[in-house]
């Protein structure tokens, strides 16, 4: 493909493992991805006589660090320290890569094919419904997760579909929740037992309890539901285009975690891994005061697209000292996702019931 790696593409290795690439800017001879399936006899995923399992049950940031730890003790060859991100993580040597997977070049190949799995055939119709409502082109579309490496089972396994591009995203979410509100149509928001597990493996692995995972999933999270009867989700990625970073034109240092208020002034890359805000009017817990922060950027999935310009957020993450590529001091971020905050960082939106209840607090002081 004559294209960079992007977000939720996927790898194979030399060593039989898949990868699923994290973001679209990467170091020059690694691809950034976290470890999704290994060789595992008794794995309930497989193609012909191999089978495999999943490297973590819930995905995470801190189960992802988890995966990292596994890697650095089995297959260190694919970990990376970043000095960018100050951080270890997993990477792909491009020298043990044997195949990229593509999620546009594998769409394409199912479309031309005649005979596909009832799974298969099930995304296919999913693609071409919202490709006919949206206007969005078949290629600004594409299959990722176990479709896409042919390790699915039609059994059990969901639908993750990509779109491409900021204006093709916005199209599709704005006809995705048109879709849910028409009935016949087969698209559905998760409801019952599905509704359910989703809130709890949230809680599992979030700050936050069942009823307060249900009630973002119905203010915010669009990009998620059922399609006669199977689970499907949506994930949005940059084109090369509309990049604006390189790796390497910032490093970042950590100084703590921290708990603040901020107003979001730029939600338009909120859609995308990581995720990122611009804000202001940032506020911090405890009468701290730190200048210069401009951004809250979440690489935790959960917190894509959950506030929109000119909404209040509050926030739990790492503090980071942002540096240009001469050391200079930048600005200062929020990052949620990092190992330092062990699973207890978040992005809230306040709601207007939130702001009630901070006024009656505060006239009962």
């Amino acid at each position: 493909m004559n294209r960079s790696f992007r977000d939720r593409d996927y790898l194979e290795t030399v060593d039989g493992l898949f990868f699923t690439v994290i973001g679209s800017v990467h170091p020059k001879d690694r691809v950034l991805a976290y470890l999704k399936y290994l060789p595992d006899a008794n794995g309930k995923w497989g193609r012909g006589k191999h089978r495999y399992r999943r490297s973590m049950r819930y995905y995470s940031a801190s189960n992802v660090m988890d995966a990292v730890d596994f890697l650095t003790g089995k297959f260190p060859q694919y970990v990376f320290y970043s000095e960018q991100l100050n951080m270890k993580f997993s990477a792909v040597p491009a020298r043990e890569i044997t195949r990229h997977y593509c999620p546009e070049q594998q769409l394409g190949e199912l479309l031309d094919q005649e005979h596909l799995d009832a799974l298969q055939a099930k995304a296919i119709e999913l693609v071409y419904l919202i490709s006919d409502e949206s206007g969005v082109p078949l290629d600004r579309l594409g299959i990722t997760g176990s479709i896409l490496v042919s390790l699915h089972k039609v059994s059990f396994s969901d639908i993750d579909l990509v779109v491409y591009g900021r204006k093709e995203t916005l199209r599709i979410k704005e006809v995705l929740l048109s879709l849910y509100e028409k009935k016949g149509r087969g698209v559905e928001r998760l409801r019952g037992n599905s509704l359910s597990r989703w809130c709890r493996e949230m809680a599992m692995v979030h700050p936050f309890n069942v009823p307060e995972a249900k009630k973002l999933y119905y203010a915010k999270k669009w990009n998620k539901g059922t399609f006669r009867g199977t689970i499907f989700s949506i994930h949005p990625t940059k084109v090369e285009e509309e990049l604006s970073e390189q790796y390497g034109n910032e490093f970042y240092k950590p100084c703590g975690i921290v708990e603040a208020k901020a107003k979001v002034v730029d939600s338009a890359d909120s859609y995308f891994l990581p995720a990122v805000y611009l804000v202001k009017d940032v506020q911090f817990e405890g009468n701290i005061r730190f200048g210069m922060v401009e951004r809250v950027v979440s690489y935790e999935g959960l917190y894509s697209d959950v506030a929109s310009n000119g909404e209040d957020i509050i926030v739990r993450g790492k503090l980071e000292e942002v540096h240009d590529a001469a050391g200079q001091l930048k600005s200062r971020r929020i990052l949620i996702g990092s190992p330092e905050a062990h699973a207890s960082d978040f992005i809230k939106p306040v709601t207007h019931e939130d702001r009630k209840e901070e006024d009656s607090a505060n006239l009962r002081s």
